[in-house]
Parts: C-alpha cells; sequence; structure tokens
C-alpha cells in the first residue's frame, strides 16, 4: 500500500495526543485519572479531575470506565477499561469549561465526574448573580434513581449550580429572581429501561419556588424510517442553549428515549438515532443501518418522531473483514460538531459482524465521525460526508493487521518521548490499536539501555534523559496479541535504529524523531484475510516520518512457521502459500538516506488454505485446568425482555514455573474455525501464588442479546493463558461445553368444571417455549407430552395419556371422569436439549 506524505499528515492530526496536534481544535486533552481521595472528598458528588497533561488518555468514572476525547473532534466518548466501547447510559453537561459525566440507570447510583475541558486551570467557574431564593427540584411520584439536573436564567442564559442527590431525581439551588429553564436527565436500572430527558419552565419569585418536572407529559423522541423492519439499535439525545451549553444522554441503546415537549428560542434538541434489521442482536447482527440525525430547533413538538424516506438518504455498502474466524464488533458514529457548537459529539452504535457486508442508509451531507470496536480492537475510521445517492462503498479490516504509518515518539532537547498509540491497523490506513494486547517498548544507546517496560490496557508515554550530542539509538516496539480474537497478527514488532540530537541543521516535522514505517499489501486475501494456494505477491512501502528524508525497501521475506525459518521474496514481491499453510508470516527491512534502518516483523500477517482446520496451541511450560462454567449446569435464559440479563461464573486455573500474566475466555457456538455465534468473556487472572492464578469471567446472557432462538443448545469454550515472562502461551479451544438454553413451560386445563362421575372430560394443554426473538412464550411443536392423573388423597401421579403437540404447541386428550384429584401434562421423551425441562401447572377437577 503506498502512504503518501499528506495522508501520514493527516493521521496524526486525528489520532495525535501530543499538545501540538489538538492546538489546532483550541482545547486540551481531558485530564487525567479522579482519585479515590478526590471522590472521598467530595461527598461523592461531582469532583473535578486535576488538571492533567496533553497526553493522558482519559479519565476514570466511578464506574471504572474511562472518559476520553475522540480524536479529531471536541467530542467525548466513554470507553471500558480494556477498550471496549462501553455499555449503559450516561448523563452529561457541559458549559464554560466543564464536563460533567453521571452514570446514569445503574442498580447503584454511580457518583459524577466532572473535568475541565479548556486552559482556565482548575478552578470553579462562577455560576449567575448573587442568590438569594431556594428551588427545590423533583420528579412526580419521586420517580428515577440519580439524575443530573441542569438549571439556566432564561434572561442572560446564565447558569446556576444546582446540588443533585446521589441516590433520587432531587436536587436544589439558590438563585435571584427571574425565568428559568431546567432539564434533568436519568433513566431506570431494567432490561428495558426508558431514558428521560425533561424540562420545566418556571419563575422564581419572593419564595421558594418547588419545581416539578412532570413524566407522564414527555413523548417519546425518534427518527423512524419508512422501512417497517427497521428498529432502533441506539440513540443519542442533547440539548444546547443559546449561550453554548450542552447537556443530554448518550449510551440510550434501544430503549426508548422520553423528552418533554417545549417551546424557548434558542434552545436546540439533537437526536442521533441508529436503525436496524428486527431481531438484530450482538449475536446476530443486522444486514442494514440507518444512521440519521435530526434537530429540533426552538421546539419540541408534541409528536417528537421525525419519519425519513430511505430514497431521499444517502446510501453506501461497507464490507468488514474478519481474522480468520467469525466476529461480531461495534460500528459507533457521531455527528461532527462545528467549530461554533458546545464540546459534545454523543455516539451511536450498533453491531456488525465481521466478515459480512452492511448496507448503510445515512443522513445526506452530514458529517460523522466513526469507530470500529472488534472486541479489544479499536480503529478511528475516517470522517464521512455522503450525498443523496449511491455511494462507493469501503472495506475496513482489510489485512495485513498492521501498525499503522506515523507515531509521536519525539525528541525535545535532551528528552526523547516514546508514543506509539497505532499498534493495530488495517492495510488500507484505518489506524488503531489493540487494547488488550501487551506493549513492550525498549531503548537503548551504545550498550546503555534507556527504556524498557511493557504495560497492558492502553497506551502510555515513556521518555528518556538523553546527551544533547548525536548518538545512535536502537528503539523496539513489540506488541503481543492473544486469545481468538486476535488470530492474526498475533505479534508485531517494529525494529528501529536511528541517530539523534538535540540540535539540528536538518528540518524536522513537530519534533518526530526520524523513524521508518513500513506498510504491507496483500492483493486478493478473502475476507477472512486468507490467501489461496498459490503465488501471492506482497506489495511493501517504506517511508519517512520526516519528508525531507527518502526510504527505500531493502528486504522482504515470509515465513510458513511462525517465524522460525524465513525464505525471501521474489524481486517482485511474490511468495509462495502452500495448501496446508496455516498462517503466513512477513518481515521487511528498510533504510533512508540519513542512515535509519527498520524492520517489521508481522507474525501469522495473514491466514493460508490450512486456517480451516486450527488445533490447540501450546509453546512452553504453561497449563490450563479447572475449567467451569455456571457451575457445570446450564446456562438459563427466559424470554421476557423485561427480565435482568443471566449473570453467569465463568473460571479456569492456569500455571507456569515464571507465573501467569493474563488469559481469557469465549463461549462460542459451532465450530471454532467458523462459530455461528462468539460471545467474549472479560477475564481477570488473579494470582493464586507465584506460579498459579485463578481466572475469572462474567457471562451475561440476556434474551436481547441472543435473539434467535435457533442459538439455543451446546456452546463450547475456549480458554488460553500466557506466562508472565511472555516465553510460554496455551490456548484450548474446546476446553468444556455449556449448554444455553430456553425456558419451557407445560399448561393444563381441564373441562368442564365441575364435571359429573362418568362424563368426559377434555384436558387440554399447551407447551411452550421462551422466545428470545420477541420476549414471549413460541409453541413447541412435534413434542411428545404425557398425560398424568394423582388421584385425590394420594402422592404418587399415574399416566392416563399421551398426545404429540400440534404447529402452537397444544395437545388434547378426552377421557371418563371417576374421581377427584388433579391433571397435569408432562413432558415425554422427545424433549430436545435446548430448553429447560418445563415449569407443570397441574389442574384439579371435582367430580360429582
Amino acid at each position: 500500500m503506498h502512504v503518501t506524505k499528506s495522508r501520514r499528515l493527516l493521521r496524526r492530526t486525528v489520532m495525535g495526543a501530543l499538545a501540538g496536534v489538538l492546538a489546532a481544535t483550541g482545547t486540551t486533552l481531558l485530564p487525567g485519572q479522579v482519585s479515590a481521595a478526590d471522590q472521598a472528598a467530595n461527598g461523592g458528588g461531582p469532583v473535578r479531575a486535576t488538571k492533567g497533561t496533553a497526553k493522558d488518555t482519559g479519565v476514570k468514572l466511578s464506574t471504572g470506565e474511562r472518559l476520553e476525547r475522540i480524536p479529531g473532534t471536541k467530542g467525548f466518548r466513554v470507553a471500558a477499561a480494556d477498550g471496549r466501547p462501553a455499555t449503559g447510559t450516561y448523563a452529561f453537561a457541559q458549559a464554560d469549561g466543564e464536563l460533567t459525566v453521571q452514570p446514569i440507570g445503574r442498580k447503584q447510583p454511580l457518583r459524577a465526574t466532572t473535568v475541565r475541558t479548556d486552559e482556565s486551570g482548575p478552578g470553579m467557574t462562577p455560576y449567575g448573580a448573587t442568590a438569594n431564593q431556594r428551588v427545590n427540584f423533583s420528579v412526580g411520584g419521586d420517580r428515577g434513581r440519580g439524575a443530573l439536573i441542569n438549571l439556566w436564567n432564561t434572561s442572560t442564559w446564565t447558569r446556576h449550580a444546582v446540588e443533585s442527590e446521589q441516590y433520587a431525581a432531587r436536587g436544589t439551588a439558590t438563585v435571584p429572581p427571574g425565568t428559568y429553564f431546567a432539564t434533568i436527565q436519568y433513566d431506570y436500572y431494567a432490561e428495558t429501561r426508558p431514558a428521560y430527558l425533561l424540562t420545566k419552565t418556571f419563575t422564581v419569585g419572593s419564595t421558594t419556588a418547588n419545581v416539578v418536572f412532570d413524566e407522564t407529559a414527555a413523548k417519546p423522541m425518534g427518527i423512524v424510517a419508512d422501512d417497517t423492519g427497521a428498529r432502533r439499535a441506539g440513540a443519542a439525545v442533547w440539548l444546547t442553549t443559546p449561550d453554548g451549553d450542552a447537556v443530554g444522554q448518550v449510551g440510550g441503546g434501544a430503549d426508548k428515549i422520553f423528552v418533554t415537549p417545549f417551546t424557548m428560542s434558542g434552545v436546540t434538541v439533537h437526536l442521533h438515532d441508529v436503525l436496524t434489521k428486527y431481531g438484530s442482536s450482538q449475536l446476530k447482527p443486522s444486514p442494514y443501518r440507518y444512521d440519521l440525525v435530526h434537530q429540533f430547533k426552538n421546539t419540541v413538538p408534541a409528536n417528537p418522531v421525525v419519519t425519513v424516506k430511505t430514497a431521499g438518504l444517502a446510501k453506501t455498502v461497507t464490507t468488514f473483514h474478519a481474522q480468520a474466524g467469525r466476529q461480531t464488533g461495534r460500528l459507533d458514529t457521531w455527528r461532527k460538531p462545528a467549530d461554533t457548537e458546545p464540546f459534545v459529539a454523543p455516539q451511536a452504535a450498533s453491531n456488525v459482524t465481521a466478515p459480512g457486508t452492511l448496507t448503510e442508509y445515512v443522513t445526506p451531507n452530514v458529517t460523522f465521525g466513526r469507530a470500529f470496536y472488534d472486541g479489544e480492537n479499536h480503529v478511528d475510521l475516517d470522517d464521512r460526508t455522503l450525498p443523496v445517492g449511491t455511494s462507493a462503498g469501503e472495506t475496513i479490516g482489510r489485512g495485513p493487521l498492521q501498525p499503522g504509518a506515523g507515531g509521536d515518539s519525539e525528541r525535545r532537547s535532551t528528552q526523547i518521548g516514546l508514543y506509539e498509540p497505532s499498534s493495530y491497523g488495517d492495510a488500507d490506513g484505518n489506524r488503531g490499536a489493540d487494547y488488550g494486547a501487551l506493549q513492550k517498548y525498549r531503548l537503548t544507546s551504545r550498550g546503555v539501555t534507556l527504556v524498557d517496560s511493557a504495560y497492558e490496557e492502553g497506551f502510555k508515554v515513556y521518555g528518556a534523559n538523553v546527551p544533547q550530542a548525536a548518538a545512535p539509538y536502537e528503539f523496539t516496539h513489540t506488541t503481543i496479541r492473544r486469545g481468538p480474537h486476535a488470530r492474526l497478527s498475533t505479534r508485531l514488532v517494529r525494529e528501529w535504529t536511528f541517530t539523534s540530537s538535540g540540535y539540528s541543521s536538518v528540518p524536522r516535522q513537530d519534533n518526530f524523531l526520524p523513524l521508518l514505517d513500513v506498510a504491507f499489501d496483500v492483493p486478493g486475501l478473502d475476507s477472512r484475510n486468507t490467501a489461496p494456494a498459490g503465488t501471492v505477491r506482497v506489495a511493501t512501502t517504506v517511508t519517512s516520518r520526516w519528508e525531507t528524508a527518502t526510504a527505500s525497501l531493502t528486504g522482504l521475506e515470509y515465513s510458513v512457521d511462525d517465524g522460525a525459518t524465513w525464505r525471501p521474496a521474489s524481486a517482485e514481491g511474490d511468495i509462495t502459500v502452500g495448501a496446508d499453510d496455516r498462517f503466513l508470516s512477513l518481515r521487511a527491512t528498510g533504510t533512508d538516506d540519513s542512515g535509519a534502518t527498520v524492520r517489521t516483523t508481522l507474525i501469522r500477517a495473514f491466514g493460508g488454505p490450512g486456517s480451516v482446520r486450527l488445533p490447540d496451541e501450546s509453546s512452553g511450560d504453561v497449563k490450563i485446568s479447572g475449567v467451569t462454567v455456571n457451575g457445570n449446569n446450564p446456562i438459563v435464559v427466559d424470554g421476557a425482555y423485561g427480565q435482568y440479563p443471566v449473570f453467569a461464573k465463568a473460571a479456569f486455573t492456569a500455571s507456569s514455573p515464571a507465573g501467569i500474566a493474563r488469559g481469557g475466555m469465549t463461549l462460542y457456538k459451532g465450530s471454532y474455525e467458523r462459530p455461528d455465534a462468539v460471545m467474549r468473556l472479560w477475564t481477570v487472572c488473579s494470582p493464586a501464588n507465584g506460579t498459579t492464578a485463578s481466572c475469572t469471567g462474567d457471562v451475561a446472557a440476556a434474551p436481547r442479546e441472543l435473539a434467535d432462538n435457533a442459538l439455543a443448545g451446546e456452546w463450547k469454550v475456549a480458554v488460553w493463558a500466557e506466562s508472565q515472562d511472555g516465553t510460554s502461551y496455551a490456548e484450548r479451544h474446546t476446553a468444556r461445553t455449556v449448554r444455553v438454553v430456553r425456558t419451557t413451560r407445560l399448561t393444563t386445563d381441564a373441562t368442564p368444571e365441575p364435571v359429573t362421575k362418568g362424563a368426559t372430560l377434555t384436558v387440554t394443554g399447551r407447551f411452550t417455549a421462551s422466545d428470545w426473538l420477541t420476549g414471549g412464550q413460541l409453541g413447541f411443536p412435534g413434542q411428545r407430552v404425557d398425560l398424568e392423573f394423582r388421584k385425590a388423597g394420594t402422592t404418587g401421579y399415574a399416566l392416563v395419556g399421551s398426545a404429540v403437540t400440534d404447529s402452537t404447541g397444544k395437545a388434547a386428550v378426552t377421557i371418563k371422569a371417576a374421581y377427584d384429584g388433579e391433571y397435569r401434562w408432562n413432558a415425554g421423551p422427545s424433549l430436545i436439549l435446548t430448553t429447560t425441562r418445563p415449569t407443570l401447572t397441574p389442574d384439579a377437577i371435582d367430580v360429582r
């Protein structure tokens, strides 16, 4: 792949984490982590983070998740600790250089976090004039669990502080007389939880004002398409004031969002709605997606639902490539705010399948920022603006998966800073990272080690003090990726040599180190990034991070045994793929006219024909034992959408003489190489002693995530673990099986009641199983059921008849009534292994 200099500079602007890069937006990065002491000192209420540097990676929320800037925007996003997109709903408020984020709708209300987003320093922003009246806020019926309340004077649009209660939707403020506009945001902890953005206009006079938000007056807000099969998959709603403040909610998922209709000059409510095919889920993503935005300016009408016609939208097809197997990822998008708009860009998301294609219908002539998450892999995509009609598609995740061109390692006088955040991207230049990977940095000079560090979960900046005079340096950056989600590019190594000084007559670009980047492109890979047997051409490009330097390729090799041995490619870049080769690795070297060199190695750069058969892996002395899921019992998932997810514990033990660094678990249905569905478990390994670790994870199963009854039945458990020294690794593809099953019910109804002795009695029943698609009960046809009778005064049931359920799950038997007692239908031996044994409901009869 050819990467132009302008392309590289653009990528640096989009992904840069340095102050000089973000200065172009007029903002700094979010500050560093809020400490537990800061939280406690504030009584659990909103706190302000300490001022951080421009290289900080975000702010830790009270959920343990991270608030981070969306690269290249004034917006933010919330990510899980391991870099995956977070789930749940968040209320936010942005004003006067401060951003407050409040997790809402949780089982236990959590604290808000406030950070500065401008250069004005750590002081609190003053609010309005001297206050002299108290205002009490509440929601009718005392509803809501923890909320964020905001208040403005409508004459000046001055924002006034509101003290919100942590465990209830209530708050207080003290303000001067005047006319005010207030908002409150909250939702409920439930599987299907509506979200609320309520507003109220009121006047403060000479006495205390009691302001009650009316939840019943709120109306569901949304954008719907003329495609009747499309349903909301994710949404975000936010409100902006004439003075540039913003409040709202993100992460609403598929739930309804209720907003109070109102009219207020200068106030705009923004809505971002993502629609997907009805019945799609995390494990069964939709083949299409509607990405829609709308603004309600000055007025939210009594029916704030907007209908759009598909024919009037932009249309494109996006292709997602996978890593040899099947992955389920998430596509996040957000409307790019204009420079004059507040610091906010709430994102909405939907699930996608890789490999697969996604037909996208998009609000035309709107610029969207985008990011793709595939497990712990995170790729930032180019902004996109599409016109009405059909546009050319793009491909995401095309291999080889490799470090992106251009990093942020730099030299400033006597300090070298090492920062290579784009450790993982695709062959089309989409840059990203694997947040679960192990990153290693090593910097040496003349035999002296200056930096030798390793870390996980995100990125850190390492620095070294060096002489001002010119000296030779060797820098190695290694990324190690493990687990079923990382079948390709399992080890990425870049080795650089260069000479650097604290001053130079050679023009530099933003003080970047004179490092070289290698880009590989392998045309002809299929959607699983796998090559057929035969000759494959590898296009390799070497570029310098200094525009004044000219770089060239000096060598290209490949390996079919994970780098144990290497073979040279032809002068044209041709390599030979054998019919049984599972994976192909690549290694290239390059230099430039300053004498700097690079060697880039991609272990398992792409798959070969043999990747359809993958045996367990073992390298070194890691041992895995004691794998359990849900106590080795079936995981029972009801069909009711109001039901909370079923949380099942999974665990295993791993050992190595060097100790265990990390491990993971994955549940999958079907074959390991080509699974039908994949559930990844966020796994934590805790040392039991110097050699052994106990690893645990949670399975969160709910109808909304499954949404396909065909996924009931046997699932397999894949487990992996790696040693502390990184030399040993083990992966078992079928460490255990577990059944994920639907609940069943078998009802009984005997009529007539009462019945005359000797008369005909009809006993009917209905055999149903929980329906993961609709959230209700579905008839269970073709099942043998037995009719049993227990005579009054006895303890045992006797078989008195049998039947086979019809297409709706119904069965019936007629019998002569003889004694008082009770009948019940029971499941016969034909009950399949995708369900529980049914809950039985006997029916008593009175024989006269």
